[in-house]
């Protein structure tokens, strides 16, 4: 098979240059193609690895769990059943890409980068941390605001069929059960140049997905879970307060020395409010690093890509009765509108809570 991989990566690779200006960025597809060519090589049937005698027992039995979640995902949340995560592969690394985010010093208008079929994406990905670091070290001498972001996963959107990764198993079972609902949203919802609505999409099934999956575990589990994920959207709610309130500052008429002075100020209450949410959780430190390490623009474009629109989307499932059909038959009429049109229809949305 990778002999066959070798042949098809030139045909492939010429196939992703039409449409483009020019091939200028042929460097960039190569190591996209190479990356996803990579990982299947490594693939093997689940079940293989399953009924393996060499299969460590941790591993197989979370393979056995994914195997079990699938079957929710495709039972109960209509989600797609298309050969997707019935494979596995170790990748031998902690994350499968690196993204890179960002946005200018005095903005929160994230940079955007277009590609061939998916469309403009607030990202751009590497399949090495070096690569992505490079990068992102050359947006920093122009001046933007930069995060680089591990992934534990993402989706092809139907191009190939996804495998299950490594770099998807190093969590809790629940955390692993919301990723593969969010990845297998993707292909259920996706919008051309719609980076925003289409992570926040995905974001919204999954937590839709999540919370019909705890009704399946036991009470002591569900409450144990449900505190985690409450610290998880008071984090996310802290961040996307701030992320307004620099908003607001950048978008008023002072100068530019006082925005960047009202930035430190803002990042620094940023970190302060934080530590006081933090000593009410009981020594969940998960998010200490991130809210520590170089707080900046690109990190809050980030959070913003995937949470912004949770809430109005959250809005829209419970006005279709919490249907996810009738949801997923919704975001399907937008379709035709543009991604300015969709945000605007979004954002018109009044969110009036936002737990599950």
């Amino acid at each position: 098979m990778i002999r066959c991989f070798k042949r098809l990566r030139p045909l492939l690779l010429s196939f992703l240059c039409i449409g483009l200006s020019a091939c200028a960025t042929l460097g960039y597809y190569a190591q996209s193609v190479t990356g996803q060519f990579h990982i299947m090589g490594r693939e093997r049937p689940l079940q293989k690895v399953i009924a393996d005698d060499k299969t460590g027992a941790a591993l197989r039995d979370e393979l056995v769990f994914i195997r079990d979640v699938l079957v929710f995902a495709h039972t109960q949340l209509d989600l797609p059943d298309n050969g997707s995560y019935r494979d596995y592969a170790d990748l031998g690394r902690p994350y499968v890409t690196w993204n890179v985010f960002a946005a200018p010093e005095l903005s929160l208008q994230a940079r955007q980068w277009c590609y061939v079929f998916v469309g403009c994406l607030n990202y751009r990905g590497y399949f090495t941390r070096s690569a992505a670091e490079k990068y992102a070290g050359k947006l920093r001498r122009q001046g933007w605001d930069v995060f680089v972001g591990g992934v534990s996963a993402y989706s092809t959107l139907g191009w190939f069929r996804d495998p299950v990764l490594n770099t998807m198993l190093n969590r809790e079972d629940w955390e692993i059960a919301r990723l593969l609902f969010h990845e297998l949203a993707h292909q259920k919802i996706y919008f051309k140049d719609g980076a925003e609505v289409n992570e926040a999409a995905a974001e919204t099934v999954a937590r839709i997905g999540l919370s019909r999956w705890l009704q399946t575990r036991p009470l002591s589990e569900r409450t144990r879970i449900r505190r985690l994920i409450a610290h998880e959207d008071a984090a996310t709610d802290l961040l996307l307060d701030y992320r307004n309130k620099l908003a607001h500052l950048y978008g008023s008429g002072l100068p530019a020395e006082a925005k960047r002075t009202g930035k430190k100020q803002l990042l620094s209450e940023l970190q302060r409010d934080y530590q006081r949410l933090r000593s009410r959780w009981d020594g969940d430190d998960r998010f200490d690093s991130w809210m520590r390490d170089d707080l900046n623009n690109g990190k809050l474009v980030a959070v913003s890509t995937y949470h912004r629109l949770v809430p109005a989307l959250m809005v829209v499932y419970r006005d279709h009765a919490e249907d996810l059909k009738r949801f997923y038959n919704y975001l399907d009429g937008m379709k035709n509108s543009g991604h300015a049109e969709l945000l605007r229809k979004i954002d018109a949305v009044t969110p009036e809570g936002k737990s599950l």
